[in-house]
């Protein structure tokens, strides 16, 4: 207990040597020390000379102790020093903190812009590396988690999170680790905070997980660049399922102003849905404007559809992708021939009850939604101002799902 924080060294000398008895008093929590000494040729002399010294992670008793050490005087409570191993010390290095620089996920640059590992991230990067150098042929995972973003910004934290694992990948490398070091980006998918996790794993499942890593990143990239992989036009059905806990959020709002069609108005950054749209391929990505059609099959009241959603571990939602189309109408001397339902606020567009002449013309329908007029989006109060400030045209987007 007195050498408590100091350093010995090989070579150095010990004051006292306790007797075998003091084994059998209770045994110091880990971890311990171990003194191999030599007394030399003087037997007269009280020094020792330290011939070595070992840590200990662990301390306890081993099977065969007691007959093992009888002879030598030892009784059956002699404790047995456990030496730490390769995989204790790494276990316990991964634990350490591998911060990096914050970004502004709105503005960061994938193409320009580095991530930046804090110099605490870099020493225990270090220490890690180290390690791994006393074993090839172990191999490593790493995995990225960013804080929530915005609305839509799925795949950017995805691949913020990618390029950080990366990073810290790198520095190990650059320390002379030849390790297997798989790097994967996850984003943002629980409330813990951005951070960087180190784990054994095998050799499969480093190549996996890399080749995983390479598919989100193509998917994450594609989301980027919505003209190159443009969402296939409606009306179509497809479906979504997974499995969520109770604590899990799809982190969508519905808008149910139609009795039998509930659209999404709005999707959160960091709930189920966002994640999903950072995987899937373009053609079952789920939008706002697209409608739940029906969940685990039935189709029900909009809000009974998404109150039964809720209460789902195991789900599958069959989702509809509206037709989009552009319409103008002329207000001289010409009723509009629209009939919308009065919304308020909570609705995200123009329900239309009823068409006739121009509007039936166009092509609008009972159900359609009117989601612009004259480029501009808002509530369905909203955009009825809109639609009744018109003076000589109005243009409209509209969404139709077929349902009339």
């Amino acid at each position: 207990s007195q050498a408590t924080n100091s350093k010995v060294a090989v070579g150095g000398r010990l004051a006292t040597i306790l007797s075998l008895d003091c084994l059998k008093a209770p045994i110091p929590t880990s971890p311990a020390m171990l003194f191999c000494c030599d007394k030399g040729s003087d037997s007269n002399t009280d020094q020792y000379t330290i011939t070595s010294a070992h840590v200990f992670d662990k301390v306890g008793y081993e099977e065969g102790d007691q007959q093992a050490t009888q002879g030598a005087g030892y009784g059956a409570d002699n404790p047995v020093l456990q030496e730490e191993s390769l995989e204790v010390r790494l276990k316990q290095a991964f634990k350490l903190s591998f911060p990096f620089e914050s970004v502004d996920i709105a503005k960061h640059d994938f193409e320009k812009d580095k991530v930046i590992l804090k110099a605490e991230g870099i020493d225990n990067a270090r220490k890690v590396a180290q390690l791994l150098k006393e074993d090839a042929t172990l191999c490593v995972r790493v995995l990225g988690y960013t804080g929530p973003g915005g609305m839509n910004d799925g795949p950017r934290l995805l691949r913020l999170a990618l390029e950080r694992t990366r990073a810290l990948r790198a520095v190990l490398s650059s320390e002379g680790c030849a390790n297997k070091v798989a790097a994967k980006g996850l984003g943002h998918v629980d409330g813990k905070g951005p951070r960087c996790e180190i784990e054994l794993c095998t050799a499969e499942e480093a190549d996996n997980l890399e080749a995983e890593a390479l598919e989100l990143e193509r998917r994450a990239k594609d989301a980027l660049n919505p003209a190159k992989q443009p969402t296939p036009p409606g009306p179509r059905t497809f479906e979504v399922s997974g499995v969520r806990s109770g604590k899990d959020s799809y982190g969508l709002l519905f808008d149910c102003q139609d009795d039998h069609l509930p659209v999404i108005k709005t999707i959160r950054a960091g709930g189920i849905i966002d994640a999903w749209n950072c995987t899937a391929p373009a053609e079952t990505r789920v939008d706002v404007g697209m409608a739940l059609a029906a969940v685990e099959g039935k189709t029900l009241l909009s809000k009974e559809m998404v109150t039964k959603l809720n209460t789902l571990g195991s789900w599958t939602m069959t989702l509809k992708v509206p037709k989009e189309t552009t319409v103008t109408l002329r207000r001289e001397g010409t009723p509009l021939g629209l009939d919308v339902q009065q919304g308020g606020d909570l609705g995200s567009a123009l329900l239309v009850k009823g068409s006739s002449g121009q509007a039936t013309d166009a092509g609008i329908k009972p159900r359609d939604r009117i989601v612009e007029v004259n480029g501009k989006t808002g509530t369905p109060d909203e955009l009825l101002k809109l639609l009744m400030a018109a003076e000589k045209e109005v243009v409209l987007k509209v969404h139709s799902f077929n349902l009339a």
